[in-house]
């Protein structure tokens, strides 16, 4: 518990990622690891924690996403081709 305490304290008692403070969660927080090395990442919440694990924890596939995000397809494609 006292490796938890001082994640949260570092994290400024909120998820490593969005930074939702602990106190608005409504599920307590995860603590997010390497699922290859076993290796603690972080405290994350289960919003942050299921998006990582969608992508498989894999950074290609999350910059693909934050590409998708920035550039969605519909800018990519005059909208009168999509009907």
């Amino acid at each position: 518990m006292q490796e938890f305490d001082k994640l949260l304290e570092f994290q400024k008692h909120g998820c490593a990622i969005c930074n939702k403070p602990i106190t608005k969660l409504s599920k307590r927080m995860n603590i997010d690891h390497d699922h290859k090395t076993g290796q603690v990442r972080g405290l994350l919440c289960s919003g942050c924690n299921t998006g990582l694990g969608h992508l498989g924890d894999d950074i290609e596939g999350l910059k693909r996403a934050l590409k998708y995000l920035e550039n969605p397809t519909f800018k990519q494609v005059k909208l009168g081709e999509l009907n």
